[in-house]
């Protein structure tokens, strides 16, 4: 019962507050990668996140998702092209999901900026297990036993930003709207749609205020993140998050460089108190974030030119 109990609690919560396929993450502003294409080698840093999400704590067979992204620019002649990767394992109750694909992006010098418009392609697994307790088990559209398919995906985005200023991006995932079919399976992924900005504004010398926000669609339903935080000397941040009828995301956060002054990384932690009709069955969110950047432009030549005449 406490098995049947959890799964019905859970599906209904999860179409309430975001019926969306793809899973959700706090820290998306640190993420970009994983929702728009056009971001790959948006810097001129090799850079790579880890993130790992604990929802709905207190819930067996809630979900726990981990997301890997990697990106960097690669010279090539006169232009610069972004290369980046994406890697989602999700896992809901016998639900297992895992993306993985590659990312190119055309870079463009436009204004004080720079626009990158990317593609990403790659594969998306779908698995459900068998060994959970059917509510119906007389439903022929519910599988006895463990089922799983694949198949190809595609993904289309622009991202704008100037560094240390602002950034707006728009981007639509899941774009062939795969199909997963096998026994006693078929399973259609909606196409997603992306829009985000956010800005950075100096206070002083010491405080950076960053205001930003994710709207995500499906056509279907929508969610939208607001978020603010405050950067402090460049080093530590907290901010807030309100995820629309579902969260408020307190989080916080620290930032450094590396000895050799190459590199940075960034260390973040957010915790999501569910506003939602499941707060009375879970103890929150919990999600931890791990960046890290490494420059990796060449140093450039410095000619010389000696003549007699200006010895």
């Amino acid at each position: 019962m406490k098995k049947i109990l959890t799964s019905v609690i859970i599906a209904a919560s999860a179409f309430q507050t975001f019926a969306q396929q793809d899973p959700q993450f706090s820290q998306q502003m640190f993420t970009r990668m994983s929702t728009n294409p056009g971001y790959a080698g948006a810097s001129e840093y090799l850079c790579a996140t880890v993130i790992n999400r604990q929802q709905w704590v207190g819930f067996d067979g809630a979900p726990k998702t981990t997301l890997v992204t990697l990106d960097a620019p690669i010279k090539i002649g006169e232009q610069t092209i972004g290369v980046g990767a994406t890697i989602i394992a999700d896992k809901l109750g016998f639900e297992n999901t895992f993306m993985a694909k590659l990312a190119g992006a055309y870079r463009l010098n436009i204004g004080p900026g720079n626009l990158g418009v990317g593609l990403d392609f790659g594969i998306l697994n779908k698995s459900f297990s068998g060994n959970y307790i059917a509510i119906q088990q007389n439903d022929n559209l519910i599988p006895q036993s463990s089922v799983s398919d694949k198949a190809m995906d595609l993904g289309f985005g622009a991202h704008y930003h100037i560094p240390g200023k602002l950034y707006a991006g728009i981007s639509g995932l899941h774009l062939l709207a795969p199909q997963l079919k096998g026994t006693n399976l078929q399973y259609l992924m909606a196409r997603h749609w992306y829009v985000t900005a956010g800005y950075e504004y100096a206070i002083n010398e010491m405080l950076t205020v960053r205001p930003n926000f994710l709207l995500k669609t499906d056509a279907a339903s929508t969610q939208l993140d607001v978020n603010a935080n405050v950067l402090y000397n460049n080093m530590l941040w907290a901010g807030l998050s309100y995820r629309l009828q579902d969260a408020i995301v307190p989080m916080l956060g620290y930032q450094g460089t590396l000895a050799n002054g190459k590199g940075n990384y960034r260390i973040g932690y957010s915790y999501d108190l569910t506003t939602s009709n499941i707060k009375n069955h879970s103890s929150g969110s919990h999600e931890i974030m791990l960046g890290f950047c490494y420059n990796i432009t060449p140093p450039k030549k410095i000619t010389r030119y000696k003549n007699p005449r200006f010895l």
